[in-house]
């Protein structure tokens, strides 16, 4: 019976700062084909409008109430379009207003980010269905195959077959943009739930079982497949040359960070981290450098060069998984408890913290001016980059927000709850910016004020409370001081 990885990660550690080479400029994704924007999955949004933001659109789509969601149903966009892939289907919006574009059915399996290369939209469907629901349905539902050849109508109708009875494996499928046609379709070894890496003109997935397939965008065929590990989960990064991958071994040990050659899949590099790190998160790629959180509530920067650890820094609680997000401002990263981090990305360094209180799974994003974190009560919360103060914050749904996707134009987030589907912000020049510091930042000077507001009305009060007492009792009476005995001179008129 395969084990499933777990991305809820646990315990505390301590780390050490070791200084790094200077990295190269990070470039923004304008639009944004993949998950992060890019392959280097670095969340860079420089492009994006600043806040604060007005809702320019909403539009629904099949990502799944909070019951029926599993996978990372997270958003992308091909400049006119935007996308993501839901339980049973592919959403496609128009980016200008959020009118429905298209929809492409889907067998039913975990929903992952989808990648578009040129006029190549890349998704997988298959797998079998993970949600809360699944195991409350009395018979498995048939596996549905996309039909996507041209239709009479903008949607596409889904074809049914019956299920083989056979383990549930994901499938990758190639499908023109210009006219939603299926190109090609390239069966998996297990269930995915990575998402689609495209890398020049190579789509790489990686599987539940551990390998990792490259597959040729022209015509799907298997370029090579390597076995990296028991579990590949997470959403792969890369380079120009390398694909990175956290992998989990099979019975327990201690999880690596992968590099394997986009060419043929050899293995470049691993590195492993110290037994007390259980699990890796998603990696980033920015430059010179690979960031991945791990278990031990650590953000590490690893060597793109030979995997080697250039420093790692302590976190106040374990992340869920999610890469962080880099660009020339800063290393953005954050923990389970809503916790938003920025590093130097050179040497480690904590610049500011800032304790959002909101849990969250989804990965940051980062716009010129302010970090963007999405959380799981259908907000998102805007901090300033330069101070690290809370500058704008909204209610966009009323369950989790899954993913953020940016353009020069707008933002777009995908959500699940009673009405799951995209969320379009734009910038509004009329909306109000705020100036919250984090709670756990230490003010001295406000403390200060406090106590002595505190203090006055308290003296003030004690000073009354003894008037009113003098009033009542009055003064001792002790009698004539002649009469008053005292003993030790008893003791001493007795000794002489």
């Amino acid at each position: 019976m395969r084990t499933r990885p777990f991305f809820v990660l646990f315990a505390a550690t301590t780390a050490l700062l070791v200084a790094g080479p200077a990295r190269a400029q990070v470039t923004a994704a304008d639009p944004w084909p993949q998950f992060q924007g890019g392959p280097g999955r670095n969340g860079n949004a420089s492009v994006a409008p600043a806040p604060p933001y007005a809702v320019a659109w909403q539009a629904a789509a099949g990502i799944g109430d909070p019951s029926h969601w599993s996978g990372f149903p997270t958003p992308i966009l091909t400049g006119s379009l935007a996308l993501v892939v839901g339980r049973e289907d592919v959403s496609a919006v128009n980016a200008s207003d959020g009118s429905a574009a298209w929809t492409l059915p889907r067998s039913i399996g975990p929903s992952s980010p989808p990648a578009v290369a040129g006029t190549t939209l890349l998704f997988l469907e298959g797998g079998g269905d993970e949600s809360a629901s699944a195991s409350n349905s009395p018979t498995e539902t048939p596996a549905t195959s996309a039909s996507v050849s041209p239709t009479s109508g903008p949607t596409a109708s889904a074809s049914t077959s019956p299920s083989t009875g056979t383990a549930p494996a994901s499938t990758l499928v190639a499908v023109d943009l210009t006219n939603q046609k299926k190109r090609w379709t390239a069966p998996l070894s297990d269930v995915s739930h990575t998402g689609v890496l495209a890398v020049g003109a190579t789509a790489i997935v990686g599987t539940d079982d551990g390998q990792i397939s490259a597959f040729s965008m022209a015509d799907g065929t298997r370029l090579w497949s390597v076995d990296a590990g028991d579990h590949v989960v997470a959403p792969m990064a890369a380079s120009t040359d390398l694909v990175i991958a956290s992998v989990r071994p099979e019975s327990g040990g201690s999880p690596s960070l992968v590099a394997v050659n986009v060419t043929d899949g050899t293995e470049a590099w691993r590195y492993d981290p110290p037994n007390s790190v259980l699990d890796l998160g998603g990696p980033s790629v920015s430059g010179d450098t690979v960031y991945v959180v791990t278990s031990d509530a650590s953000v590490r920067a690893i060597s793109l060069a030979d995997g080697s650890l250039r420093w790692a820094s302590p976190l106040y609680t374990p992340t869920l998984g999610s890469p962080p997000a880099v660009t020339d401002a800063g290393l953005f990263v954050t923990d389970q408890s809503g916790t938003v981090y920025d590093f130097d990305p050179v040497t480690g360094a904590e610049r500011w913290r800032f304790a959002t209180n909101l849990s969250a799974v989804a990965s940051p994003i980062a716009t010129a001016t302010a970090v963007l974190q999405p959380a799981n009560d259908g907000s998102i919360v805007a901090i300033d980059i330069a101070t690290g103060h809370q500058v704008w914050h909204a209610t966009i749904a009323d369950n989790v927000v899954l993913g953020l996707a940016a353009s020069s134009s707008e933002i777009v987030a995908s959500h699940t709850g009673s009405s799951p589907g995209l969320v379009a912000l734009s910038n509004d020049p009329s909306g109000v910016t705020e100036d919250i510091t984090s709670p756990t930042t230490a003010d001295p000077a406000g403390l200060l004020l406090y106590w002595l507001l505190a203090a006055v009305p308290l003296v003030a009060a004690l000073l009354l409370l003894g008037r009113w007492l003098d009033g009542r009792m009055g003064q001792a009476d002790l009698g004539d001081v002649d009469d008053v005995v005292d003993p030790w001179e008893s003791d001493l008129e007795g000794e002489s």
